[in-house]
């Protein structure tokens, strides 16, 4: 004798839910839509009601209640369905509000004043309710990695929710709390890109002028010397002028990493010499490596071609790495410039005698604040990370080889000109 067909459960509101491997299959598919949409939010409230709409469709809502905590504000921003009376209403954001003070003021000492707000889509009309209250009440916990607890999601149902109602609020819940997280990650990097912009803005305009004038001034102290004295010899103005000097390579560092940083960084591109911009940098450093009994030598390839750069800004590509050399080698050593074609490129070296660099020091050295463990010189650990952007600005690359004990070489490549050496 065949058994009776089973009737479908009916929910309160008198739809009937379906069964669990096809109400686990809509699920998905929901939560799908939802992660698109915390994927691409513009305004995480407004996304939040579009996502409550779609859980209301196989969840039977009757409230829900966001609680978060951002730059020291709470605030709670409330969705009741049509119907809901406002005295459960209260009740339930007295719940809310209790849960997370609890969650948070446990990790928080700012204030858990809240403020209100309500929530601009109303949710589908539920039929009457089954159990009481608190077993309608589901309280989740908003959290991200390396953050403490900054938030809640409350949910009411009409019913006490079951096993897979609760799977899919949670999975819901968390990726809330990502995209949460994300929004208040993005406005910090925004804030502190604004701060960045704002002080940058003071050191350039504010602090170069009054060292433009100090380095003036302390040139105009310098003609005025003893008659037994040489141009240049009087120690006080000296050390004036190489305070002041090294003040203004450091505002021009801190602004060429920030127009870097930015994207801003502007080059202006002419067929330039290779062989003349190495000779250059060698005449700028050839007292500078005689006073440490350095030999200084260069070595350029013959009938190289005109290379499409910014002159000035490969020569400060040029002069960081031989000044960094030239630091980094003990007297008596020797640092070589080179420049020669590789296929399609023009590749610049500058090698050295010192001490060289560990491999797993090397793969940092272009970062920010990147240095050597190795390094005995001092310095604003920004000078390689701007000979890196220039360079890739440039359309190149940059790179360092070395072995502990045999120096360290520094090289860059940027595109040859189509210019060729019987046009100049």
């Amino acid at each position: 004798m065949r058994s009776p067909l089973r009737k479908k459960k009916t929910t309160a509101s008198g739809t009937a839910r379906t069964g669990k491997p096809e109400q686990a299959h809509r699920r998905l598919q929901d939560l799908f839509e939802i992660s698109k949409l915390f994927a691409s939010f513009e305004n995480v409230e407004q996304a939040f009601d579009t996502v409550l709409g779609i859980a209301a469709r196989t969840l039977p809502l009757r409230s829900a209640i966001l609680l978060e905590l951002d730059d020291g504000r709470s605030r709670m921003i409330a969705w009741h369905c049509e119907g809901q009376s406002s005295e459960t209403m209260r009740a339930v954001k007295e719940h809310a509000a209790t849960a997370y003070a609890d969650l948070i003021g446990a990790a928080s000492t700012v204030s858990l004043e809240l403020h209100e707000e309500a929530g601009k889509t109303t949710l589908p009309r539920q039929g009457g309710t089954q159990g009481n209250l608190a077993k309608r009440l589901f309280v989740m916990p908003l959290v991200a990695v390396h953050r403490p607890p900054f938030g809640t999601v409350q949910l009411e149902g009409a019913q006490p929710f079951d096993e897979m109602d609760l799977m899919f609020a949670n999975a819901i819940a968390n990726q809330l709390a990502v995209a949460l997280d994300r929004d208040h990650t993005w406005r910090q990097v925004q804030h502190a890109a604004r701060v960045r912009e704002q002080i940058l803005a003071i050191v350039s305009q504010d602090l170069r002028n009054p060292l433009g004038t100090v380095l003036l001034e302390a040139s105009a102290l310098a003609k005025k010397r003893a008659p037994e004295q040489r141009p240049g010899e009087i120690p006080e103005v000296q050390n004036i002028q190489r305070a002041a000097g090294h003040m203004l390579r450091l505002i021009s560092d801190l602004l060429d990493f920030a127009s870097i940083e930015a994207g801003h960084l502007a080059i202006k591109r002419k067929p330039q010499d290779p062989g003349a911009m190495i000779q250059e940098t060698l005449a700028t450093f050839e007292s500078v490596a005689g006073e440490k009994r350095l030999r200084l030598t260069a070595h350029v390839e013959p009938h190289l071609a005109k290379v499409d750069c910014d002159r000035d800004r490969i020569l400060q590509v040029l002069s960081n790495l031989v000044g960094n050399a030239i630091k980094a080698t003990a007297p008596g050593g020797h640092v070589t410039l080179r420049v020669e074609a590789q296929g399609k490129d023009l590749v610049f070296g500058v090698s050295d005698s010192g001490p060289g660099i560990r491999a797993e020091d090397v793969k940092h050295l272009f970062e920010r604040y990147g240095r050597s463990g190795q390094a005995r010189y001092k310095g604003t650990g920004l000078g390689l990370a701007i000979a890196k952007g220039i360079v890739r600005v440039h359309g190149g690359r940059i790179w360092a080889e070395s072995k502990p004990g045999l120096g360290a070489t520094f090289l860059f490549a940027v595109p040859l000109s189509t210019v060729s050496p019987s046009q100049t």
